[in-house]
């Protein structure tokens, strides 16, 4: 029963130290230099998380983008300014006081010892402290507690304690260990099975395996609404190569989420970040519980209705989106919004990212800028002298960006030039030489363009039909 009193002693020393972060968002100082050096701070705590386990590359990479994000734009604003909201601060205090208070609560239990138990080894410890407080270590606590329970094996709360201190220590295997060892007392408690989960996962690398998968699933039969069990089984989906069916995953946890959930920023960053890596426009996927099987039958902008066009504010990286208002409700146009201006606040901290760029190019074509796709697709020619793509990509935007009437810009000339010299029989490149020839009026050289592309294609494809009758439309020489 002892246990019962100190685990509940526990929960309500974390409940006393998180309820008033997680009441109070708080906001960044007002000052540009106390925002600088808030959001360093932040950095330094991924760094720190990532050499404790309690982060994975990739969510420290997600989290990172989104500091320095923060980061530029409080630069960017003057002093005075409104502040911005720090959830990974937040997140980490929390994550910090949850693990850490049970952690000193070990230390005071061993400390004191426990009734009914031998005491002479934690007395023997305390006189050794006394002599050398230099040797002793909370290794030496966790072993001591180990100790006990092998004493004492049915007690839920011992082998959950010790599997989360083995966690602090990052000795995983043992905190799997001490995790079966909790469930097989015959507890039915989803939190140790998530945590369990959890466990599998970093011992795995951050790559959720089957066995921590089948945890999250049976965690979810009993409580349908479990989030972290929901974000890792996304996660194991978008892990396993099927992106679309994480990220249908992650966006019905997103949309069942409490406006203030600590964890809501981390999860809409995810999406943005697998999204923008498989070129996927996530308002284009259907939401789906893990439980739920696909369906292909509907699109999300086909289920969407229109709701009120987020603000743009260009110098806090928010772009305008206003073109996609009559395919998107506001939420989802928002996280376009977020997703597309957090690529482009993190290629200013990295601006050799030659996907990157190309990404941002394609994004901003979507939302209609065609100066700012432009722009992004000059940046990733630069970086890639070699690559036709951005060339091709760039030559397109300027074409389409063309007002009737007006003359085809000489940049266009420039690229095709560019794209041909790499490859005489690039389709692309043939086939917008031939218009910018055309419009110039240089018919021959557009004949000899479009004859050549004619020789590349099937007959019978559209491309085919579409550049016969643009070359049958041209003067006779």
């Amino acid at each position: 029963m002892i246990w019962l009193g100190y685990a509940a002693l526990t929960l309500i020393s974390v409940g006393i130290l998180v309820w008033p972060i997680m009441r109070n968002a708080g906001t960044a100082a007002q000052e540009t230099e106390a925002d600088q050096a808030l959001y360093q701070g932040q950095l330094k705590e991924v760094e720190g998380d990532i050499a404790n386990g309690l982060l994975t590359e990739s969510e420290a990479e997600t989290a990172r983008t989104e500091i320095k994000r923060r980061l530029l734009a409080a630069n960017r604003r003057a002093t005075g300014d409104k502040g911005v909201d720090a959830p990974m601060a937040r997140m980490s205090a929390v994550t910090g006081i949850a693990v850490l208070v049970p952690f000193f609560a070990l230390a005071t239990y061993v400390t004191i010892g426990a009734p009914g138990l031998p005491s002479a080894p934690v007395e023997q410890r305390r006189a050794e402290a006394l002599v050398n407080p230099e040797n002793t270590d909370f290794g030496v606590l966790i072993e001591d507690l180990a100790d006990r329970l092998r004493q004492n094996p049915e007690s839920t709360e011992g082998w959950v304690l010790l599997a989360r201190s083995y966690r602090q220590v990052n000795r995983l295997e043992d905190a799997a260990t001490a995790y079966r060892r909790a469930l097989a007392t015959g507890s039915n408690d989803i939190d140790i099975y998530t945590e369990f989960g959890d466990t599998l996962t970093a011992m795995n690398g951050g790559t959720v395996p089957p066995e921590a998968a089948d945890v999250f699933r049976a965690v979810l039969r009993t409580n349908r609404d479990e989030p972290r069990a929901r974000f890792y089984l996304g996660l194991a989906a978008a892990q396993a190569g099927n992106t679309a069916d994480g990220i249908a995953i992650w966006r019905d946890l997103t949309a069942d989420a409490a406006p203030d959930a600590p964890w809501l920023a981390m999860v809409r960053d995810q999406i943005s970040q697998v999204a923008m890596a498989a070129n996927i426009m996530p308002m284009t996927i259907v939401p789906r519980h893990p439980l739920d099987k696909p369906t292909t039958t509907q699109s999300a902008a086909e289920s969407s209705n229109t709701d009120i066009v987020p603000e743009a504010d260009e110098d806090d990286f928010r772009p305008d989106v206003s073109a996609l208002a009559d395919r998107f409700s506001g939420d989802e146009m928002t996280m376009i919004q977020e997703m597309v201006g957090g690529l482009e606040a993190k290629l200013e901290f990295e601006p050799d990212d030659f996907e990157g760029w190309m990404q941002l190019a394609r994004s901003y074509g979507v939302l209609g800028n065609t100066e700012k796709s432009a722009s992004a697709y000059r940046k990733a020619s630069a970086l890639n002298t070699d690559a036709i793509e951005p060339r091709a990509k760039l030559a397109e935007t300027l074409v389409r960006a063309v007002e009737p009437g007006a003359p085809i810009p000489n940049e266009v000339n420039e690229l095709t030039n560019e794209i041909l010299a790499l490859d005489q029989n690039n389709p692309d490149g043939l086939f917008i030489s031939g218009l910018a020839a055309a419009d110039a009026g240089q018919f021959d050289l557009a004949r000899d363009r479009w004859t050549t592309l004619l020789g590349l294609l099937p007959p019978g494809d559209t491309a085919y039909e579409s550049v016969s009758r643009r070359l049958a439309g041209l003067p006779s020489p």
